[in-house]
């Protein structure tokens, strides 16, 4: 039951000033999301919580690392990620999400759950192109993929008949 609530930042009895949290993601927080391409990680959230009369700022820090497949080989490999992002929560309106990193909630709300802003920060937070370190693919695969069998015909397909009439053709401006 302590898992459920460890993700829920007080609102409403938290005191002014700074708070931090800290959470430990392991492998245990993706396997409730079917979705998610992450199922092994090992990251650390650092939370910084700014709590004013009518507004939190929450700054969140992320590092660690992810198993994600190669690019190339489709091999699992982790990879580095680290992160930080800033999210605001304003106090006092009714609940609404605003933009992307700010959300409006009643003042009588007790606690806000950070769960799918950690979950988005993280996945954000993996680069694009993800290979290996050069040296580390699968060797076999790799193999397989610089091996062609037949050579690419660059002149052959440039004498495609259906184009050849278009050489003909004189286009100017007059």
């Amino acid at each position: 039951m302590e898992k459920e609530n460890e993700f829920l930042i007080p609102v409403s009895g938290l005191a002014l000033g700074v708070h931090n949290f800290k959470f430990d993601i392991k492998d245990d927080f993706f396997a409730d999301l079917d979705y998610s391409e992450v199922k092994h990680a090992e990251v650390m959230v650092d939370l910084e919580v700014v709590r004013e009369e009518l507004m939190m700022t929450l700054n969140f820090h992320i590092e660690g690392k992810v198993e994600v497949p190669c690019d190339r080989c489709a091999d699992e490999f982790f990879i580095p990620i680290q992160s930080d992002q800033v999210f605001y929560i304003k106090i006092g309106a009714e609940e609404v999400e605003e933009s992307d990193d700010v959300v409006a909630v009643p003042a009588e709300e007790h606690a806000y759950d950070i769960r799918s802003l950690v979950y988005e920060y993280i996945i954000l937070s993996i680069p694009i192109h993800r290979v290996h370190p050069e040296g580390e693919c699968n060797p076999k695969v790799i193999a397989m993929l610089s091996h062609d069998e037949e050579p690419f015909d660059e002149e052959a397909a440039a004498t495609d008949p259906r184009w050849a009439a278009l050489k003909d053709v004189n286009i100017e401006d007059n």
